[in-house]
């Protein structure tokens, strides 16, 4: 079963409303083509649907191994600009997603971030976990433009926020950059309890970078059951920029709960760009 999945049937909970256009992208996710791992044809078609009816921030098209890639670029209305964040969604998700992500690019950019959320590759068998593995290793690139883009914006800080398999990509992107990354806001990582190349095990165990492992109480079993390994790797190797932080009553979309998530990220992200 793939950790970056739901696993189990949650309890009720309650819904933040879906807009019409955020329906019609969920069909053009949802349809099945035939490709090997990412779907380039079905990804632009949920880029292009994404851009038109884009109502906060601006369309940016960028370039990562000759493919391009929509990315929503956000600055900052606080009259200091602390930096940059880089948004990373979820598998089954896209890059202005009603849940997390948008109300991420609305909540850090009235606190001092500019936000540039990407989209990340999308596949047509999110079960397989020789596909996901692909995903990730295409997702390093777009992570890298994303950066690049940024750092000509002569941003003063850029962190990553992943959510679900974003922050598996995220945290595969630090272990391969060094200490180029300001902090990492993981919410609702899991980890594989044997598997000693699992990004997260590798970013908790080895980066410097600072990191924020966050879920909910009420999140996938996969992420909450191997929170306390995560926690223990971080303990075991010294890691005293790794945070890890439990929410009481939140789901893996922390639905009617958004405004705590975004307080939670922007709290910590001002305490770690510090250190």
């Amino acid at each position: 079963m793939n950790r970056y999945l739901c696993t189990t049937k949650l309890r009720r909970r309650r819904i933040t409303p879906v807009p019409i256009y955020q329906l019609f992208l969920l069909l053009l996710i949802g349809t099945a083509e035939i490709s090997l791992a990412a779907n380039l044809s079905r990804e632009q078609r949920v880029s292009e649907a994404l851009e038109a009816a884009l109502s906060e921030g601006s369309p940016v098209w960028l370039e990562a191994e000759s493919v391009r890639f929509l990315a929503i670029h956000r600055e900052t209305s606080a009259v200091k600009r602390l930096g940059s964040a880089v948004l990373l969604h979820d598998s089954g998700s896209h890059a202005d997603w009603h849940e997390v992500i948008n109300p991420l690019r609305r909540h850090l950019a009235e606190r001092g971030w500019d936000t540039l959320s990407i989209q990340t590759p999308i596949t047509d068998d999110p079960s397989d976990p020789a596909t996901i593995q692909s995903l990730i290793e295409l997702s390093l690139p777009r992570i890298q433009a994303a950066i690049d883009f940024l750092t000509e914006q002569q941003t003063d800080e850029t962190v990553l926020i992943g959510h679900g398999l974003g922050a598996g990509m995220a945290m595969k992107f630090v272990t391969q950059s060094g200490n180029r990354i300001g902090a990492i806001a993981a919410i609702g990582v899991a980890m594989s309890a044997d598997d000693e190349q699992d990004p997260a095990f590798l970013a908790i165990k080895g980066a410097e970078t600072a990191i924020l492992d966050l879920y909910g109480s009420r999140d996938h079993p996969s992420v909450v059951d191997s929170a306390p390994l995560r926690r223990a790797i971080a303990i075991r190797n010294g890691r005293k920029k790794y945070r890890q932080v439990e929410v009481s009553g939140a789901d893996h979309f922390f639905s009617g709960m958004q405004e705590e998530l975004g307080y939670r990220i922007a709290a910590w992200l001002r305490q770690a760009v510090r250190q």
